[in-house]
């Protein structure tokens, strides 16, 4: 048999008030109940904890040392209960989130201020990766929740829509690309253009509206793209969460149209198993998101013709 946390907390009782009665009413227990278990105690360890008098109730050397031992482990217990009660409320644990990278570097730093200003002792950790990767991320469990394009196969899964992932022409201030509101691909593949390697989205655009574009420079990271832009050398087109990471004072976006292309954007995560109470407190914030990136990232502005267009609407 073993000494159960009700016992040890009713031989701290007897410790601390230095009386029978007195730690009865405490406990809410009659005092022969309260006896018995002392007894039964000290007969589980082995030891007399106390000496008792008529006049008095006080520890035996063997008690102080049991009373050490009770009072930690009744104060890691009431710290673990503690946490769990925390975790239940949503207010301890961590968040996994999975993110395309453009999407978490220009979502997740303003939603975690949030959060963490609701729930301070809860700790996120961040996921990168493509949008396979990142839904994978979800579906294995790796990851709670996901930010990411909106996924096609949508079973076992809950989606939120946060906006779209317009393709915008990237241009250097006073490029004539930047010169109106929006601009057509085929306008636009009649300039030098600075490529990515994949350019699959701009290539389909292009085929779409006739167009026959020349590539200048063809680059890999979205952050060399714009830096050959912002030295002249050409536009680009790129997705609207790509500027970002790439943000240069020097450069203008504008809408690419006919055809306009724009690839939804959502907020993903599993329906079973449930997911934990910090991580569904993440959500209810996440998915109240609407992505914007030009809001939130001053470098990077619009054409002098497509903002005034917005502050038209």
């Amino acid at each position: 048999m073993n000494v159960t946390l009700a016992q040890l907390r009713l031989v701290l009782a007897v410790a601390q008030t230095g009386s029978f009665t007195v730690a009865a009413e405490r406990a809410l227990i009659s005092q022969p109940a309260l006896s018995r278990a002392v007894k039964d105690v000290e007969r589980i360890v082995g030891v007399r904890l106390f000496d008792r008098t008529t006049r008095s109730v006080t520890l035996t050397v063997d008690g102080q040392e049991f009373v050490r031992v009770a009072e930690e482990i009744v104060r890691t217990c009431e710290d673990g209960l503690g946490r769990y009660r925390a975790y239940r409320e949503g207010r301890y644990g961590t968040v996994t989130v999975a993110a395309l990278p453009a999407l978490a570097a220009c979502v997740m730093p303003f939603t975690c201020r949030q959060f963490a200003e609701l729930r301070p002792d809860v700790q996120v950790r961040i996921l990168e990766g493509n949008a396979a990767e990142v839904l994978a991320h979800v579906r294995s469990g790796r990851a709670d929740i996901a930010v990411t394009e909106a996924p096609r196969a949508t079973d076992g899964l809950q989606i939120w829509s946060i906006g779209e992932d317009q393709m915008v022409a990237v241009s250097v201030k006073g490029h004539p690309v930047a010169a109106g509101p929006e601009i057509s691909w085929r306008e636009w593949a009649t300039h030098p253009l600075v490529a990515f390697a994949d350019s699959a989205r701009s290539d389909e655009a292009c085929l779409r509206s006739g167009a026959e574009p020349r590539r200048a420079y063809v680059a890999d990271s979205a952050a060399t793209v714009v830096g050959l832009v912002a030295a002249g050398l050409g536009v680009a087109a790129m997705p609207l969460s790509a500027l970002p990471l790439s943000a240069h004072a020097s450069v203008v976006v504008t809408p690419l149209v006919e055809p306009r292309l724009a690839q939804p954007l959502a907020v993903v995560s599993r329906t079973v198993p449930a997911l934990a109470p910090p991580s569904r407190a993440f959500l209810e914030v996440l998915r109240d998101v609407r992505f914007d990136p030009l809001r939130r990232t001053p470098p990077v502005q619009r054409s002098e013709g497509s903002a005034s267009e917005s502050a038209g609407r």
